[in-house]
């Protein structure tokens, strides 16, 4: 009887398991393909960039700070590279 016991037990953890998780998230707005481009808002967008003359590339932007994932140098953790 106990052996019959810990096979319905391990088969409904196997079940269980195999279910997956019923808490998947929802669909996102970055997850939208079918939405088609606005392609003039997009020129648009970048015709403003353009005329930004305080617009700036981003290696300047950063004033010479090393930062992100990447870039060499020390953590600025003790102990960490």
């Amino acid at each position: 009887m106990g052996m019959l016991l810990g096979a319905v037990a391990v088969l409904a953890l196997l079940l269980w398991v195999m279910k997956g998780g019923t808490d998947r998230p929802g669909p996102q707005p970055e997850d939208d393909v079918t939405t088609p481009i606005d392609r003039a808002a997009l020129e648009e967008a970048e015709r403003e960039l353009l005329a930004d003359g305080g617009a700036r590339p981003i290696g300047d932007a950063i004033d010479d700070e090393d930062w992100g994932p990447g870039t060499g140098g020390t953590s600025g953790l003790p102990g960490l590279f």
